[in-house]
């Protein structure tokens, strides 16, 4: 372990921070200059960077993570009321998307060693005489969830899959003996460019999908509905949304494509060195990220479960004290007041709610030192022990 912090305050290490520099401030000055704000050639090229680096799928860039979810359950064209299964330990936003489409939710309890949904539980939950019309599959924290098993009994069943890889830009699973990109395999993907996701447009989202159709109705649905004759007069084909991305969003989103691999390599360096330093901690209750054969992810976040006994929110507070940036990774949804009458899935939904209670996330700011990494395991040490 390298040596750690000098005499006096330790640096704050926060949870995570965006990687802008002088190219972002040139494009957003590039855009203003134009006077063009909306739609135009900056959103084109942002969806072609992320579509070529998504194998060809087609894209559609959106204000939002949560718009893209919203977007894609609109593309489906399912009945008011149809099922859709969630994972149960995730952040809100996907949940919030169905119920908010009229769609009736049902959460699925997760993995605790993976956070990742269930794949048994979906299974039995597709042999139901009511089965779900969709499934919502999520690649939390950028660890890519084993769709293998999935893709036939719902295909099968007439199921349509939703990924949320609204964390895993660059993150990869393998099917059918092959590396495809997350986000990519469903019938349709979300993605998220949030300032804690990997690359930022400040606030921003995609839908993407190899199937052509869905792809042009969400570009329908994400303006208005508007469709436009040769003489490039409108018309409403159907009720849609603004949930246009703007120049200015998407000018930063052309330039941060273009470190997206500095970042990735960045992020791999830093969980290869959290692992190796956390290691010792395992004796204390520490249960490090699992990442199962075949599957590759960008760690968008480092999260840990610490022992039940502490539980996350008082770790994470005694870490914050020691200006170490940490926080609960996400929420058990079950549990939380909004959704107390939603169906669960399987009755208590046990790793959901272990989860909740345990999952811990480190700090992963841009070029983590090996400094703040010894900062962050010896306040882990002094608290696990």
């Amino acid at each position: 372990m390298v040596s750690g912090a000098g005499s006096g305050r330790p640096p704050v290490i926060p949870l995570a921070r965006p990687v802008l520099g002088e190219s972002e401030a040139r494009a957003l000055t590039e855009v203003l200059d134009s006077g063009w704000l909306v739609q135009g050639e900056q959103v084109r090229q942002f969806e072609g960077l992320l579509s070529a680096r998504l194998d060809g799928v087609g894209c559609v860039a959106c204000s939002s993570g949560t718009a893209a979810l919203q977007l894609a359950i609109a593309c489906l064209q399912l009945s008011p009321g149809s099922r859709i299964a969630v994972p149960a330990y995730t952040f809100a936003g996907p949940l919030n998307a169905v119920l908010l489409a009229g769609m009736e939710a049902v959460l699925v309890d997760v993995e605790p060693e993976t956070f990742k949904i269930r794949a048994d539980s979906l299974l039995e939950l597709l042999d139901e005489p009511k089965p779900p019309a969709a499934l919502i599959i999520i690649h939390q924290f950028g660890l890519p969830a084993d769709l293998q098993p999935l893709l036939e009994p719902a295909r099968t069943g007439g199921v349509a899959i939703i990924e949320d890889a609204a964390c895993a830009l660059g993150s990869h699973l393998q099917l059918n003996g092959k590396q495809v990109a997350a986000g990519t395999v469903g019938d349709l993907g979300c993605f998220s460019f949030h300032p804690r996701k990997l690359i930022t447009t400040g606030e921003g989202g995609a839908v993407v999908s190899r199937q052509q159709q869905l792809a042009e109705r969400a570009a329908l649905l994400r303006n208005h509905g508007i469709v436009r004759d040769e003489q490039g007069l409108t018309s409403y084909a159907e009720a849609g949304w603004n949930f246009r991305l703007s120049e200015l969003h998407a000018a930063l989103g052309v330039i941060q494509m273009d470190r997206l691999d500095g970042i990735l390599r960045d992020r791999q360096d830093v969980a290869k060195r959290y692992l190796s330093a956390l290691a010792p901690l395992q004796e204390f209750g520490l249960q490090l990220p699992q990442v199962p054969d075949g599957r590759h992810g960008n760690w968008q976040s480092f999260v840990v479960r610490v022992p039940d006994r502490l539980g996350a929110k008082a770790v994470a507070a005694k870490l914050r004290q020691r200006q170490i940036g940490s926080t609960p990774a996400a929420q058990a949804l079950h549990l939380q007041p909004a959704y107390k009458n939603v169906e669960c899935w399987g009755g208590s939904l046990d790793g959901a709610a272990l989860c909740g209670r345990t999952g811990l996330a480190l700090p992963t700011p841009p070029q983590m030192s090996d400094q703040q990494i010894d900062q962050v395991t010896e306040a882990l040490q002094a608290i696990l022990s």
